[in-house]
């Protein structure tokens, strides 16, 4: 190998470096940004802050839920959340313990998230108490703007 051919494949293995380096930063700053809806999403349901709790949603959104439910649209999650909130706010209490997070990102623009969504203590639509349960809740983020947001959520089945 001639020393040309050395200098040429010492700057792609330094180009490819430079390159992942920085793309791991801007995974992390995503990822962080992520996070943050994620934890400011619950810290919403412990107060009933409907506005919070929609925000992060796109207007093109879905949400499924394990009965089979399926709700289109940023409009139908917000009018549905209306009417769990109009029993109170720990009817919707919920948290995300942040190491039972985990987040892929397929591109730049859309991450896949699997969260533990732990929730009980709360109240049903008759007033009593709900048993504590806690459910797999899959999340696709798009990044559109430099913002990130939910644009499918699937609520899966209880997990132990």
């Amino acid at each position: 190998m001639t020393p040309r051919m050395f200098a040429i494949i010492g700057f792609l293995c330094v180009a490819v470096f430079v390159v992942n380096a920085q793309s791991s930063d801007i995974e992390s700053s995503d990822e962080q940004q992520i996070r943050k809806l994620i934890a400011e999403h619950a810290a919403a349901s412990q107060i009933g802050d409907f506005d919070a709790l929609v925000s992060g949603y796109r207007a093109d959104s879905d949400v499924r839920y394990a009965d089979g439910v399926l709700l289109d649209g940023k409009q139908a999650i917000e009018q549905s959340y209306r009417q769990i909130l109009r029993h109170g706010p720990t009817t919707m209490a919920h948290t995300h313990p942040e190491e039972s997070t985990r987040i892929r990102f397929i591109r730049d623009d859309v991450a896949f998230a699997d969260i533990i969504s732990l929730s009980g203590g709360g109240t049903d639509e008759h007033g009593a108490v709900s048993t504590p349960r806690r459910v797999a809740v899959f999340v696709v983020f798009t990044k559109v703007g430099g913002e990130w947001g939910v644009a499918v959520e699937r609520i899966g089945a209880p997990v132990p």
